[in-house]
C-alpha cells in the first residue's frame, strides 16, 4: 500500500497495459489504496484484518483515529458485529469492471498487438479473464501464463544457482509472488 500519498487512477485499464506486471493487479491495487486513504476512508464501517491495517498505515494518525473511533463505536457489541470488508467489496466489484472494460478493448489493434507481445497476467486474473472472453482467446491467454511461467522459472533458478550478496535479481521473487496469488493485499 501506498503510504500518505494520494493518488490518481488511470481512466481505463488500457492505460496501464505497457506497464510491468498484471494490468488488472496494477489497476486494483491504486483503487484500493485509494479507498483506504483521503476521503474515501470515511465510508468505511466495517474491514477485514488486512484492510483494518492497511487504514492504519496509510492514513495520517488523525485521520486513522477519526476511521477508528467511528468503527469502535458502531461495532462496540460482538453480538451486532457483520461480516463483510467494505474495501474488499469494492476491490472485488471494480475488478469485475475492469475485467468487462478489458473484453470490450479487445478488438483494438494496439490491444492485440499488446497480448501478441508483451502482456503478463497474474493467475488468478487469467483465470477470472478465461471464463468471460471468447473461447478463440483462451489459448492465447494460457500461452500469455506459459510463457511467463518459463520467463519466471529462468530467473527462479538464476536467483537459486547465483543469489547476488547485493540481491541482484531478487525482484523475481515478487514477481512470482504476483504471478501466483496476484499483488500483495489485493486477496485475503
Amino acid at each position: 500500500m501506498r503510504a500518505h500519498r494520494l493518488i490518481a487512477l488511470p481512466q481505463s485499464i488500457e492505460g496501464l497495459l505497457h506497464e510491468p506486471g498484471c494490468p488488472f493487479c496494477r489497476f486494483l491495487k491504486d483503487f484500493q489504496a485509494i479507498h483506504l486513504q483521503g476521503d474515501s476512508a470515511k465510508e468505511i464501517r466495517r474491514l477485514c484484518n488486512f484492510h483494518a491495517w492497511g487504514v492504519a498505515a496509510v492514513q495520517d494518525a488523525q485521520a486513522a483515529a477519526d476511521v477508528f473511533l467511528e468503527l469502535v463505536n458502531e461495532n462496540g457489541s460482538i453480538a451486532e458485529h457483520r461480516p463483510g470488508c467494505d474495501v474488499c467489496r469494492k476491490v472485488i466489484d471494480e475488478e469485475d469492471r475492469r475485467i468487462r472494460e478489458f473484453i470490450t478493448l479487445l478488438g483494438k489493434p494496439e490491444v492485440v498487438r499488446w497480448l501478441r507481445t508483451e502482456a503478463v497476467f497474474c493467475i488468478p486474473h487469467a483465470v477470472k479473464l478465461r471464463q468471460k472472453v471468447p473461447l478463440t482467446l483462451t489459448a492465447r491467454i494460457d500461452m500469455i501464463i506459459e510463457n511467463y511461467r518459463d520467463e519466471l522459472k529462468d530467473d527462479l533458478v538464476q536467483l537459486r544457482n547465483n543469489p547476488g550478496p547485493d540481491r541482484t535479481g531478487w525482484g523475481a521473487l515478487g514477481r512470482a509472488a504476483e504471478f501466483l496469488v496476484g499483488q500483495r493485499g489485493l486477496r485475503a
